[in-house]
């Protein structure tokens, strides 16, 4: 009795260690948290939160809102502003998350660069 009771405890934990994670390892949960969304990403947040006052191709304006295709501003500072506000913007860190936020702000740079080839 004892022998089959060790040999039941043995498979169930043989079982259990096959049944773990799958796949690359280097992939896990967390690792995938932390890639940047896509710029496709940004442009839906953008289309969603933004275009009101700053219009669908940054230059709107409206309620002080800056220019965002004649804005010299770093990336950090832009994720900085959408994060914490300025003026009459709204604080975005309790709506968006950090990768949110970062795909906003490149996008907000991509503007910038449309306009500079259109002219």
């Amino acid at each position: 009795m004892k022998q089959t009771l060790v040999s039941v405890v043995l498979l169930t934990f043989v079982l259990i260690l096959g049944c773990g994670p799958t796949g690359d390892p280097s992939k896990s949960a967390d690792a995938k948290d932390t890639e940047p969304l896509p710029l496709s990403a940004g442009k839906s947040i953008f289309s969603t939160h933004c275009v009101v006052c700053h219009g669908t191709d940054g230059g709107l304006g409206l309620n002080e809102a800056g220019d965002l295709r004649e804005s010299e501003m770093t990336l950090e500072q832009r994720k900085q502003i959408i994060r914490d506000g300025k003026g009459t913007m709204i604080a975005y860190r309790r709506i968006l998350d950090d990768r949110e936020i970062d795909a906003v702000a490149r996008y907000t740079k991509e503007l910038q660069r449309e306009k500079e080839e259109d002219e």
